[in-house]
């Protein structure tokens, strides 16, 4: 298995594990697979999954951690791609959203 399935992985088991309510291990996966990501030098993957540490987060009540998330996977994302990338607006709703929610 190559590393990006590996990272791939470890995010599939972070969602799995917020969706059924078990946010701790959700952020113990999801904080491995955004380690692998940046270390592996792919900050779209990254990106991605900040975003979804950034939904647990926001499901755990804290909406600061949320938000730093969040604003990192946008830093990521506009380094690399800039706006035209549709994971741009994703994370931009899940700010909104979380903005409109304090």
């Amino acid at each position: 298995m190559c590393a990006a399935d590996r990272i791939g992985l470890l995010n599939k088991n972070g969602m799995d594990a917020f969706s059924k309510g078990y946010y701790e291990d959700a952020l113990y996966y999801l904080g491995m697979a955004a380690d692998r990501a940046r270390l592996a030098g792919t900050p779209l993957q990254e990106a991605h999954i900040r975003n979804n540490i950034g939904l647990v987060f926001q499901g755990l009540g804290n909406p600061s951690q949320a938000k730093i998330h969040f604003k990192l996977a946008m830093s990521l994302i506009e380094k690399k791609e800039g706006p035209a990338n549709p994971l741009h607006s994703v994370v931009a709703a899940n700010l909104r959203e979380l903005r409109e929610a304090v």
